[in-house]
């Protein structure tokens, strides 16, 4: 990644992967995609019990039905399986900082310097998983102030910030071997120099109709979304309100945008919802029988719908790659065997960047990449098994057809012929979705 090379990269989570990594091969445990399952579980089950005592401290002394909802919102909505349990910056830094802010919200009135110490030092770490998390510090560093007034927690916490930031100048030096302040140098490649925008930019409005449209329950996020906005100048004095909002409107003001970005609020959304029903719950009992009746619509709807997209994400693999990657694996387990590819490699990220953590699980297969269908052609008679990716030949299938490979496994037959199902109706079809042939 060019982060890692131009030192713009906390190393913190390397560390800490690294860590798990080692911890399971002194177990015994040594297959890549074992050790990644179970890092999912133990991050899962982290997210579920931190966000779930959020809900508990805010809600457990409103309206059972609004602490209910709540609940049901914070676990079975679609798409927090998923994102929940990703090992990336963007969660860890969600765990963390809202982590840190219930363990400051139940040690608050507590005597002693070492709980807003350790608080900061928290915060910190939540930093350095990802720098943006500094627009939520920026929100909890309001309402500290000018809300909460504790003033007399702001050295402390001040103090166990620096400390967590001192560590970590730390472990980039030992990780990059040179004294580097990584936050700065993200901010000057990244917004001085204008790289992040070289990746794309996005207008204003991009997250927010993410939020409104997706996230956490379509389609009645759409109402949802608009009591939010309501219910924000009542809420504005709590602290996962206000930095959620704050996280949110200055992402939109930053000109790359990227729907991953968004994950880290994706965990307080059922939060902000709760705070927002009260509001939509007087409507439902004051207004026309035709609007009540448009808004059970919603409801039933959105319960159908969030339900089969909850079956579709916990059932579907959502890397494709990493998927068909391990059915390699799997299938040529102690067997060596030549796998050609056409286009990117089932080891390679979508730019090409080796995953080596998982190829080192699979020593048994040796990759040769091919770049064209030309190439194919010129090695056909060493070719035994090729694999490539719909996208790659949807416009060749006779061509590869008429040489004699046939399929013996997709990465996801449900998924494969999705695409030929858009393919015929001449719609975009999904990326990364993988296919072995094996020539007869």
């Amino acid at each position: 990644m060019w982060e890692f090379e131009n030192f713009v990269r906390g190393t913190l989570q390397v560390y800490m992967f690294s860590g798990f990594h080692l911890t399971m091969n002194a177990v015994g445990i040594t297959d890549p995609y074992t050790q990644l399952t179970i890092l999912r579980i133990l991050l899962g089950i982290l997210m579920f019990v931190v966000f779930n005592l959020l809900a508990i401290h805010y809600f457990k002394n409103t309206q059972q039905k609004i602490f209910l909802v709540v609940l049901l919102l914070m676990n079975f909505s679609w798409s927090l399986p998923y994102t929940r349990t990703l090992f990336c910056g963007e969660m860890m830094s969600s765990l963390f900082f809202f982590g840190t802010l219930l363990f400051y919200e139940k040690t608050k009135n507590k005597t002693g310097f070492w709980y807003p110490i350790l608080t900061g030092f928290l915060f910190s770490l939540a930093f350095y998983f990802r720098f943006q998390t500094a627009f939520f510090l920026l929100g909890f560093g309001i309402w500290l102030l000018f809300f909460e007034k504790e003033y007399r927690h702001i050295v402390p916490i001040v103090i166990g910030f620096i400390t967590g930031v001192a560590l970590n100048v730390v472990l980039d030096y030992w990780y990059y071997k040179e004294w580097v302040f990584t936050p700065f140098a993200y901010y000057t490649a990244n917004i001085t120099d204008g790289r992040a925008a070289g990746f794309g930019t996005s207008s204003f409005t991009r997250y927010i109709a993410l939020l409104i449209g997706i996230a956490p329950a379509p389609l009645l996020s759409i109402v949802l979304f608009y009591y939010s906005i309501k219910t924000l100048f009542k809420k504005i004095s709590n602290p996962i309100f206000l930095s959620v909002t704050i996280f949110i409107i200055l992402h939109c003001l930053v000109g790359h945008k990227e729907e991953r970005f968004m994950f880290p609020v994706f965990n307080a959304m059922p939060l902000i919802i709760g705070w927002s029903l009260p509001s939509l719950f007087q409507l439902y009992e004051k207004t026309q029988s035709w609007i009540r009746g448009f808004l059970r619509f919603l409801l039933w709807f959105t319960v159908v719908f969030n339900t089969l997209l909850l079956l579709a994400i916990t059932s579907v693999p959502y890397s494709q790659t990493i998927r068909f990657s391990e059915k390699l694996k799997n299938k040529f387990h102690h067997q060596p065997v030549k796998l050609y590819t056409l286009g990117q490699t089932p080891f390679q990220t979508p730019s090409r960047n080796p995953m080596q953590f998982y190829k080192n699980g699979a020593p048994e297969i040796e990759l040769k990449r091919l770049s064209t269908l030309d190439s194919v052609i010129m090695y056909d008679n060493n070719i035994e098994y090729l694999a490539t990716t719909y996208n790659e030949i949807k416009d060749r299938r006779n061509s590869i057809d008429s040489l004699g490979y046939k399929p013996v496994m997709y990465s996801s037959n449900l998924l494969w012929n999705v695409n030929e199902f858009l393919n015929r109706k001449k719609m975009n079809t999904i990326n990364e979705i993988w296919v072995l042939f094996k020539k007869e």
